[in-house]
């Protein structure tokens, strides 16, 4: 089951212009809402299980008809919004009830073409949404091997994989008037783009829980996430305040703290953002307030500029959620050189309090948390100089497994 929620869709309202939502399967009406929040001027939805149908919210900017989706989908009211408003088609999981425990995945209380009507739905489409947006959702009910968020499709569920080919096939039908997207979360989106929008423009969230790489522990010492472990493990404030809920772990990369989640019980979820997710400076594609707490080891120095990650990664925190960072100390990492020896893209260095520094591109922490006073509560901010060893020859310490070289400092959003 997929959510519209998962795309922006009020960039779609702003950047494409889009009015109406028509969508084949109300449930519960979480799609139509996100839509008609984010903007939308009305939606139009069909629901044929009739408990879910009785629950429906109807209003001037919501019509939901009591009818299977290819009726919907040939009615006067879905062709005239085709014809003259630019649209979004949300072609939304069906098993008729069974995804809100109505019935069963594999029940014949419906035909073939209720159950799985999405190759019809296609068909009546072609032709008449050739400057419509439209999002295909659970399509690992058609592609077998497709490899999704949720895993591949249970036993327990019916499937469309012997027809897996005409799918395919009717989807390329439409490539003179759109281009065609896959995506992995959720149970599987398909996107049929409108060539006449220009170039694809349909962002996604990063949202919580997302799984945005697999998680495998490296042997050695891949980070100073690795090292701080033992410590935070002796300080109960990381097991039962800070690390809690769904997190999002800033520059995780292959030492995140979703590696070591069973060691801290209140974790539900970590979701790593690394480059592939986009720029952690700005965090772009995460909703504000999203995360009960986020995570960044060793990152903020490779920002261009540290105020602004930060107030971005506080951004998508919600009120009440922690904030757990550590960035290179530049006496104990850097060691009085610069640009970094051990490390080329750092951008700053950090002291956690002192008059003046050796280096040009000095960050003193403390001030730099006196730029959020008014959103955010300090509760630690900390020299991790407990295991360096000072005097040695020069060499990066964070690469062995006792010395951490940075400062902590951990702030709850007000």
């Amino acid at each position: 089951m997929g959510i519209l929620a998962r795309f922006d869709l009020a960039g779609l309202v702003s950047r494409n212009q889009v009015t109406h939502l028509i969508e084949t399967g109300y449930g519960r009406g979480g799609s139509c809402r996100a839509a008609l929040s984010a903007g939308f001027t009305k939606a139009l939805s069909c629901e044929i299980f009739e408990s879910l149908f009785a629950e429906a919210e109807q209003s001037e900017c919501l019509h939901v008809a009591n009818s299977d989706s290819l009726a919907f989908l040939r009615s006067a009211a879905v062709s005239d919004t085709l014809a003259k408003h630019r649209c979004l088609v949300f072609l939304d999981a069906h098993y008729p009830g069974a995804d809100h425990g109505g019935n069963s995945y594999k029940s014949q209380e419906h035909d073939a073409t209720e159950r799985l009507p999405l190759l019809a739905e296609l068909e009546l489409l072609r032709g008449r949404a050739d400057n419509t947006l439209i999002v295909l959702d659970d399509v690992r009910i058609y592609r077998r091997d497709f490899k999704t968020m949720a895993g591949t499709l249970p036993d327990w569920a019916e499937n469309g994989f012997d027809q897996e080919a005409t799918f395919l096939e009717l989807l390329a039908s439409f490539d003179s008037t759109h281009t065609l997207h896959w995506h992995a979360e959720e149970t599987g989106y398909a996107v049929l783009w409108p060539r006449a929008w220009g170039q694809y423009g349909l962002k996604k969230w990063v949202m919580p829980g997302d799984e945005t790489q697999p998680f495998v522990l490296t042997l050695g010492v891949p980070g100073t996430t690795c090292v701080s472990i033992n410590r935070r493990l002796l300080d109960a404030r990381f097991s039962n305040r800070w690390l809690v809920g769904k997190g999002l772990d800033i520059g995780g990369g292959n030492d995140s703290i979703a590696l070591y989640r069973s060691l801290f019980p209140r974790i539900e979820s970590v979701t790593v953002y690394e480059w592939a997710q986009g720029d952690a400076q700005y965090l772009e594609n995460v909703k504000d307030d999203s995360f009960d707490f986020v995570y960044s080891g060793h990152c903020l120095e490779h920002m261009m500029d540290p105020r602004i990650a930060l107030r971005h990664w506080l951004r998508v925190l919600k009120p009440g959620g922690h904030l757990v960072i550590t960035v290179p100390d530049e006496d104990m990492y850097e060691q009085g050189a610069w640009p970094s020896t051990f490390n080329g893209d750092h951008k700053h260095t950090f002291t956690l309090f002192k008059r003046e520094s050796w280096s040009p591109v000095s960050v003193n922490v403390l001030d730099l948390l006196r730029n959020f006073e008014r959103e955010v509560s300090v509760k630690k901010a900390e020299l991790l100089d407990h295991s360096f060893l000072p005097g040695m020859e020069r060499y990066d310490q964070t690469r062995t497994a006792f010395a951490e070289c940075g400062i902590e400092f951990v702030v709850q959003k007000l």
